[in-house]
């Protein structure tokens, strides 16, 4: 059987632009642009690797492969590139953009900067609030599990984002979750490669426990570290599989190992709640 890329223009089969061999493509949705529905599945085929890190992209083979045409395609593609999703090389193919160890560091001590100071404020919600917010995480874990056990990634990933929208809704801070989104789109790739693996994604899901009881009891300062530890050790963890994945001279002059990370950013896990000697994330005042 003839195997196939989508968008390369390249494969063992068809040098046609829509390949045979390809997954079959569902139809445009009513009530989406062409442009969003190409924007969704471009991106999808990204974090799942159909379209690998440094891949070339025909524009004419894309458009063949979603029965669109190539209008709202460049739109997609543009609006990608502003997630560093794709690489626009004037004058020549569009890219898939690689995935660096020093782009994963960079983006995820920005998470977890922001991600413990909104865990920390949202433990300092209301009482009512909070435990309101926990019956719809209780829940969220329940399909978390669920899909751990099916290996169902995918939608592990949209659990997994749904769990900490949950939680950081609550610290009430809009302009901090929107720098916060920014760079969560720039790792959703890195996120995808690491819930792939089964023992990370339930060890990510016990992670999300630990937080979840914080949050319940209002414990602000454990919220926080507990956090950052998910976040930074999600870094730790992937370290070795994204240096392999480099290319020969890509990202010259950073990190290629986990042991070059900065200190917060190594360990198991990183450091506990309980053992860490690093002051806490601010909290947010109490009102008078």
């Amino acid at each position: 059987m003839a195997t196939t890329t989508p968008g390369t223009g390249t494969g063992t089969g068809s040098g046609s632009g829509h390949k045979r061999g390809s997954p079959a493509v569902a139809p445009i949705p009513w009530n989406l642009r062409k442009t969003d529905w190409a924007y969704q599945q471009l991106r999808e085929w990204i974090l799942n690797g159909r379209l690998a890190p440094g891949q070339r992209l025909s524009q004419e083979g894309l458009a063949g492969e979603l029965g669109i045409s190539r209008g709202p395609l460049r739109d997609a593609l543009s609006r990608l590139a502003t997630e560093h999703l794709v690489v626009d090389r004037p004058h020549q193919k569009w890219i898939v953009a690689e995935v660096s160890l020093a782009d994963a560091r960079d983006v995820y001590n920005g998470r977890a900067a922001l991600e413990g100071m909104l865990a920390a404020a949202a433990a300092q919600a209301t009482e009512e609030d909070r435990l309101a917010r926990c019956a719809d995480l209780d829940n969220l874990m329940n399909e978390q599990t669920e899909a751990a056990d099916q290996a169902d990634t995918a939608y592990l990933r949209r659990l997994d984002r749904a769990f900490h929208d949950t939680v950081y809704a609550l610290a009430a801070m809009p302009a901090s979750l929107s720098a916060l989104n920014h760079l969560r789109a720039r790792s959703d790739r890195y996120i995808a490669l690491y819930l792939s693996d089964a023992s990370r994604a339930h060890a990510s899901i016990e992670e999300h426990t630990r937080i979840l009881a914080a949050l319940r009891s209002g414990d602000a300062e454990r919220a926080s570290l507990l956090t950052r530890d998910h976040v930074l050790g999600g870094l730790t963890a992937l370290a070795g599989g994204i240096s392999r994945r480099q290319p020969a001279g890509a990202a010259a002059g950073t990190p290629e190992s986990e042991g070059d990370l900065p200190r917060r950013a190594v360990g198991a896990r990183g450091p506990s709640a309980e053992d860490t000697g690093t002051p806490a994330v601010p909290l947010k005042p109490e009102l008078s």
